[in-house]
């Protein structure tokens, strides 16, 4: 199996503080990690580390920040042959504030709202390369949204390929690109915009929400909720799956992870309540450590963690 992940990639600069920082006030940072990052960056790269075979796909400059991005991801055999360089793009960077106190962190990025458009020698080029890997290897693909014409452009190509969406946010992008999903797996805030609520008070919200979201998509929806679990409808009931009780140091990129491991799991063809309990259990051990890419856990310690870390049973709702 080849795993496509395709989308953002940016290049993260972590401040780790006593506190939030006051406006119009210095802060000095006790600590600094820099790293590459993004969404479908930061799922390419846990999959690489964990010895699959996967390719990223998405734009950057070709500038110092995209070096760094690209010698990460092929530290870990990820294949970046296809990543799209153009002057006009501007390789995302984003300085992350991390409370010591909470492990809740603040993230500013830089980047443009939509990525180049595709010349016809990238598209010939692109094609030309799927065409190839077509007769070799089964294909499912990761998207967050940040690259739509790009994802739908290799979409197209595998029409067979099984599609999870990261939809951390709400953007037109992600609308118009959950039609292509068998999994669209979405964390709460890209629910309650896309519903128009201000928070889930009850099962029937719940309910609701997921019911409208599944209105979109291809296939299932998913609802991450924070450390209360992932909601998912089946027989038309919702079934909530805890997450995992601990420590939170650092929560940066712990979606990222949770759909990195999710994917791998959809591509092993596990049952999905399997799937939802390995990858909670994995963005679990990575938010016990600062940053994000040093605290991506091998799979070892991700097994030997299931004899050891306890669900979190507490209801989400009373």
């Amino acid at each position: 199996m080849t795993i496509l992940s395709v989308g953002f990639a940016c290049y993260d600069q972590f401040f780790f503080t006593p506190s939030y920082p006051k406006e119009n006030t210095k802060a000095v940072s006790v600590d600094f990690i820099e790293s590459g990052g993004g969404p479908c960056g930061n799922a390419a790269y846990l999959l690489g580390l964990w010895g699959e075979k996967v390719v990223y796909l998405g734009h950057l400059n070709q500038d110092i920040y995209a070096q760094k991005i690209v010698s990460e991801f092929n530290q870990v055999g990820v294949n970046t042959e296809h990543i799209i360089f153009s002057a006009e793009m501007q390789t995302p960077l984003a300085a992350i504030i991390v409370n010591n106190q909470t492990g809740a962190r603040t993230i500013v990025t830089r980047k443009l709202n939509t990525p180049p458009r595709l010349t016809i020698f990238e598209k010939e080029k692109l094609q030309a390369w799927m065409n190839n890997i077509s007769n070799h290897a089964e294909i499912a693909i990761l998207i967050d949204g940040h690259e739509p014409e790009l994802s739908e452009y290799v979409i197209h190509h595998f029409p067979d390929a099984k599609v999870v969406m990261d939809a951390g946010s709400l953007r037109e992008s992600n609308l118009y690109l959950a039609k292509y999903t068998d999994y669209l797996v979405a964390s709460e805030n890209f629910a309650l915009a896309y519903s128009g609520l201000d928070k889930l008070t009850s099962k029937q919200d719940l309910m609701q929400i997921l019911q409208k979201m599944a209105q979109i998509a291809k296939g299932q929806v998913f609802i991450t909720l924070g450390e209360k679990g992932c909601a998912y409808l089946a027989d038309n009931k919702i079934n909530i799956i805890p997450s995992y009780l601990c420590k939170a140091v650092d929560t940066t990129g712990a979606g990222d992870i949770f759909h990195g491991a999710f994917i791998y799991g959809v591509s092993y063809g596990w049952e999905i309540e399997t799937i939802i309990e390995f990858a909670s259990l994995t963005a679990s051990l990575s938010i016990e450590q600062r940053g994000v890419r040093n605290a991506m856990p091998d799979l070892c310690a991700v097994n030997k963690a299931k004899l050891h870390f306890e669900k979190n049973l507490q209801a989400y709702f009373k």
